[in-house]
């Protein structure tokens, strides 16, 4: 999509070229180095020399970043000795830390801000909740903890809508009723299977180096979204006692 904006941009042939533009390999390349480059404030993004370089953890508070006196301006997100490595702190899950920033948080404990995103779903026309198909955006995403049932709530309000269940509830209610969780139940062991096949079968790494890093990251990412629509299901089957 967005190569297809650009390459639709007249300004955007005027200025880089139209045999630039109509390259996709090139265009991929640039959109990867601002994504995974460029620091954001006041809902821009911005390349800041040297500030990219600062390495990231999940200790602290989030990082960022402010314009003081024409300098952009982060500071630590907590106490550092001098000659220690100053670290950031994102607090991103890792499917946005990968797809912005280019890297991983090994494990949920380097990560507690890590989670699962659930797509893939919609209302369609012959459901019983068609009515509130034009509520909605075309694609949702959830982003499910396997520590936090909490965050399947927005899940389970989508699924009641679908299902045609009553949406009618107290700012305190939760959604994850009874009435409900054989729906979730049904997507989140459909991921699961999804998931578990693919880990499984296991993929031949080629030899050109820079496939097997993404083979690699790729199957990181699969085995740590199985685990945690697992850890997810299990605490459902708590919180219903079934």
């Amino acid at each position: 999509e967005r190569h297809a904006a650009l390459a639709s941009d007249v300004d955007v042939h005027e200025v880089l070229g139209s045999d630039v533009i109509l390259d996709k390999s090139i265009v991929y390349w640039a959109t990867a180095m601002l994504d995974s480059r460029s620091i954001w404030w006041d809902g821009r993004r911005h390349l800041t020399p040297l500030l990219d370089l600062v390495n990231a953890d999940s200790i602290g508070r989030a990082h960022e970043t402010k314009v003081e006196e024409s300098s952009a301006v982060t500071r630590v997100s907590r106490p550092v000795k001098r000659g220690e490595q100053v670290f950031e702190n994102y607090q991103q899950p890792n499917y946005l830390l990968f797809a912005f920033h280019g890297f991983l948080l090994e494990s949920l404990e380097s990560n507690p801000s890590d989670c699962a995103l659930l797509g893939g779903l919609s209302i369609n026309h012959n459901d019983p909740g068609a009515k509130f198909a034009s509520r909605l955006q075309s694609s949702p995403t959830f982003c499910i903890s396997g520590t936090n049932i909490d965050s399947m709530e927005e899940l389970a309000q989508f699924l009641r809508m679908k299902h045609g269940l009553s949406t009618n509830k107290l700012e305190s209610e939760s959604s994850l009723n009874e009435d409900v969780v054989p729906y979730l139940t049904q997507v989140l062991k459909e991921r699961i299977s999804r998931l578990g096949d693919l880990t499984e079968s296991g993929t031949e790494l080629e030899d050109e180096p820079t496939q097997q890093r993404r083979l690699h990251i790729m199957s990181r990412m699969a085995i740590s979204d199985l685990a945690h629509f697992q850890a997810a299901l299990e605490l459902l089957k708590e919180r219903v006692d079934f």
